[in-house]
């Protein structure tokens, strides 16, 4: 059961926040221009839903993914995952519905720019006359649907978002007034590329999350995608593929994520031994363990313990 409480509302900014049994998010929203608004979301949480009101037509948003990933579902059941770096722009013609908001890693910081064409057409043309037709601006990118394309970051793009996620807020109004305009103007230099990115269909999303909740639940599983393919009735390249698409890493990888995710909670958490918790996640031996805690984390296990309890 999610809960959406709104705890800061200002002519600056509104801020909501987002409970549930797999954790917290946060949205925080500003305005920019008329009909212009930037909306940073900070998520620790597997997935929420939020009620959407009703939109007319002309509203589009570019997105941008700073940590984490995030998934992009659509009407024909394909699926789109963004990962750092990425960004994405498309329409958002709907009504009224309630929205799924899914993080493969349960980790996301993100930023949304949304728009509505009616409202802010007016102020963008003043400000940028030719290059500010903004239906024009988006349907470039929507030739075939309302979503456009996501982009992999380049250094221009890296350059024009990065900066979003660390303004003062004394300035903040009108630095992002500049970075919008900005982001805009660099958008209508693009010429959009297709396929950049492999969907993937709800059937092979469903193979993949059960596949996430089964390593989850057995850390010490031993089982090949050989055998985890044919189980699910998937072909090993496929569903290397789509594993990779939804989670950003291999299942191998994404294995060694969650054991020592897991191997932290327990350092935190208990008193148990090094090897115990190495047996726990998977190890027979607490140097393997160790030589792993500590390349994905920079400190080795005791390491890690220690730290907590200064």
């Amino acid at each position: 059961m999610d809960t959406m409480r709104m705890i800061e509302s200002s002519e600056e900014r509104v801020v909501f926040e987002i409970q549930n049994n797999t954790g917290t998010a946060r949205l925080t929203s500003y305005p920019v221009y008329p009909g212009i608004d930037l909306v940073y979301i900070d998520a620790h949480i597997e997935s929420f839903s939020c009620r959407s009101h009703p939109v007319t037509q002309g509203l589009f948003a570019v997105n941008h993914c700073e940590e984490g990933r995030i998934e992009c579902n659509f009407q024909n059941g394909e699926f789109l995952y963004m990962g750092p770096g990425d960004m994405s722009i498309g329409w958002r013609h709907h009504q009224e519905y309630c929205h799924s908001i899914f993080f493969p890693s349960s980790h996301y910081h993100g930023l949304s720019i949304l728009c509505s064409v009616s409202k802010a057409q007016p102020v963008v043309s003043r400000l940028l006359e030719d290059d500010g037709d903004l239906t024009a601006l988006c349907s470039r990118f929507c030739r075939e649907s309302d979503f456009g394309l996501i982009m992999k970051e380049n250094n221009d793009m890296q350059h024009l978002f990065e900066e979003l996620y660390r303004v003062p807020e004394g300035i903040r109004r009108r630095y992002c007034q500049l970075k919008i305009l900005e982001i805009f103007l660099f958008l209508g230099t693009i010429e959009p590329e297709r396929n950049q990115y492999v969907y993937v269909t709800k059937r092979q999303v469903d193979i993949v999350k059960a596949i996430h909740l089964e390593l989850l639940e057995n850390l010490t599983t031993k089982k090949r995608v050989e055998e985890l393919a044919a189980e699910h009735h998937i072909a090993p390249t496929t569903l290397k593929r789509c594993f990779k698409s939804v989670y950003g890493s291999s299942i191998g990888q994404h294995l060694q994520e969650l054991r020592v995710s897991e191997a932290m909670r327990m350092l935190a958490e208990t008193e148990d031994s090094i090897l115990q918790i190495a047996n726990r996640v998977g190890y027979a031996n607490s140097s393997k363990f160790s030589v792993l805690f500590q390349k994905m984390t920079g400190m080795l296990p005791r390491e890690y313990r220690k730290s907590l309890r200064k």
